[in-house]
This record gives C-alpha cells, structure tokens and sequence, in this order.
C-alpha cells in the first residue's frame, strides 16, 4: 500500500489559514523547514496558494493541494470558472501535484448534510476535467471517522448508513482513478471523548497486554490498528478492499493542558514518533501484515487564530508553533520521517 504516488509513506499537514496576521509562516521558510525534516510530501487544504505551491516546488517536494468544501457545489454544477481554475493549478505544476483532495471532510456530521449532495457529481466532473487536460493527478476524498457506523470490534467495522450510498459512490470513482481511499483518525479525540473506555496507552501506541483488545484470532495493541482495520472491514465488505487506504490527518495536540491533561509536549512526542515508527515499519495491521501505511502528521504549524468549537486543544496540533519557532519536542523523530 505505499502507493507510487508518495515520494515517502510519511507527509504532513500544512495550513496557514488561522494563523495571526503578521505572524504566518513565509512560504519559503515553510518549505525549508518542512524539507528539513526529512518530509518529501505535504497536504494542503486549498488549490489556490500558489505562493506556497510554487515555494514547496522550488524544494523538491510533492504537494496534494484540496478543493475546499465550499467550491463542492460550483464543481458539482460544472462551473468553467472553478473547474478551470483547479486545471490550471494542476497543469502549471503537474511534475509538483500527483493528487487533489476533494472536499475536507465533507460528509462531517457539523455540516448539516450542506455538502453530502455536490460531493460525487464534484469528484466526477473535476475527475473529468483533469483526464479531459491529459494530466494524470489522481483524485480522493478525505473523509473524517465519523464515517463509520460501528468501528467496534474491528470485525463489525461499516460503514454509517446515512452515509454508505455516497461512500461507495465515491469508492467506484477512486478505484477507476486507481487512487487512494483517504481517511482522518485522531485517538486524542476518541480517548478525551471516551477517557474511561479507551486507555491512554492504547492511544499512544504504549499499551500492556491489559489494555490490549482481542477480536476473535486478532489482537490490537493500539487503537490506530483497530480503527484502520474496522475501515478496512467495511470496505472490503462493500467490494472495495483493494483500495489501499491513506491517512490524511493524525497527530496529537500539545496544549492547553491545563484544560485537557492529556494535550501535552510529551504525549504528543510519543504518540507522534510511535505512530511514524509504525507506519514506516512494514508491520502493518492485525488484518494487513507487511504493509507501510501513508500517513500526513496534523500539522506542520500551530494555527492561533483556529475556531475553537471543538475544543481550545484546535489550535495547538502544530509540529511547530504558529510563529514557526520549535516546540522543543520533536527533535527525536524529526529526523525519521
């Protein structure tokens, strides 16, 4: 499953969006810093940033630039404006783009379905506009866990079946593109929301044997395994278990920990450098010995300026802080990835 389109099977996050004016991160020292660490590939959340497409191509590295949720509906319509915008981007830097994100986690319960109608019609027109052009981007969805219906044991992973038409819509499209099913999981949100049943080190990639959670012939020693293999389950289920799935967003925030104990330097340093180690390792899951898993850490930077709905940890999942200055807790697996 380390597809060919990854130059490395760990990538990163990278948004600016929130952070304070005056503050942002140039484009230029965001690119050094991110090729410093060793990261030959980085996530966007917009097609539209050329400063920093450019910045990032200037240093060798491959970028997946994203459709924002809101151009869903103008894609889906087959807008010229918004669909040849996205081609031009994808045209000027086809050595630099080898795939566009469509959407950021459009079928998230938040949104009051406001996207769920345009996202398959979207996916299909701007599918055809790339082919249309002789480009060879490949196209997928980053969808949140909440896809899921029952994650629980593994074995009983589907799909939520809400959801499960446009999800299995989506996947037709990925496997045509021999694309990627892309999906975000953060154990930091299912343990804050779920302390009692879900043990820290079972998060943190730490767990003893107590901890550990057994489903039939497999055992889990992580909740990271257990959630890539619940969504392995429901896709194979449906038909798509060849898909090799990507994670698109995972990480662990470092503060405020005087509000959530558990958001700290140190626990966002283990989980970090355990859940790299693992990717990379070729071990896999209970359900899929011997892969390498892609996975983009959530995020390069600290956003100060995030919406904080969620929770105030939103704004403290950066690498680095918002100013770009270290955290002073990742030197140890910065040099791993």
């Amino acid at each position: 499953m380390n597809h060919s389109i990854f130059k490395s099977i760990i990538g990163v996050n990278f948004s600016n969006t929130f952070q304070s004016t005056g503050k942002q991160v140039s484009a230029a020292k965001a690119a050094g810093q991110i090729k410093a660490t060793g990261v030959k590939t980085v996530k966007m959340f917009t097609y539209n940033q050329t400063d920093c497409i450019s910045a990032f191509a200037k240093e060798e590295l491959k970028v997946l630039v994203d459709v924002p949720n809101g151009d869903l509906k103008a894609c889906a319509n087959n807008d010229t404006t918004t669909i040849n915008a996205i081609v031009k981007v994808l045209s000027d830097y086809s050595t630099t783009i080898p795939m566009i994100c469509v959407g950021n986690e459009p079928l998230g319960s938040w949104w009051n379905n406001a996207y769920a109608p345009d996202l398959v019609n979207a996916l299909k027109n701007i599918k055809s506009a790339i082919a249309a052009k002789g480009l060879t981007t490949k196209v997928t969805v980053p969808f949140n866990y909440a896809i899921m219906g029952n994650s629980y044991p593994p074995s009983a992973g589907s799909f939520n079946n809400s959801l499960k038409n446009i999800i299995i819509d989506v996947c037709s499209i990925l496997k045509a593109d021999n694309s990627v099913f892309m999906v975000n999981m953060y154990p930091f949100l299912t343990h804050n929301s779920q302390p009692k049943n879900v043990p820290l080190d079972y998060c943190l990639f730490t767990a003893g044997e107590k901890h550990w959670v057994h489903d039939g012939s497999y055992t889990y020693k992580n909740i990271f395994d257990a959630m890539y293999d619940a969504l392995y389950v429901a896709l194979g289920n449906n038909g798509y278990g060849s898909l090799p799935i990507v994670i698109g967003e995972a990480g662990w925030p470092t503060g405020p920990s005087a509000t959530y104990s558990t958001a700290t330097k140190a626990n966002a340093r283990t989980f970090n450098q355990n859940l790299i180690n693992h990717c990379i390792s070729g071990n896999g899951t209970p359900r899929n010995r011997s892969v390498r898993i892609p996975c983009f850490i959530f995020e390069m930077f600290d956003e100060d300026k995030k919406p904080t709905e969620a929770g105030t940890f939103e704004q403290h999942w950066g690498v680095y802080g918002y100013d770009s200055q270290s955290k002073n807790y990742q030197s140890k697996y910065i040099l791993t990835w």
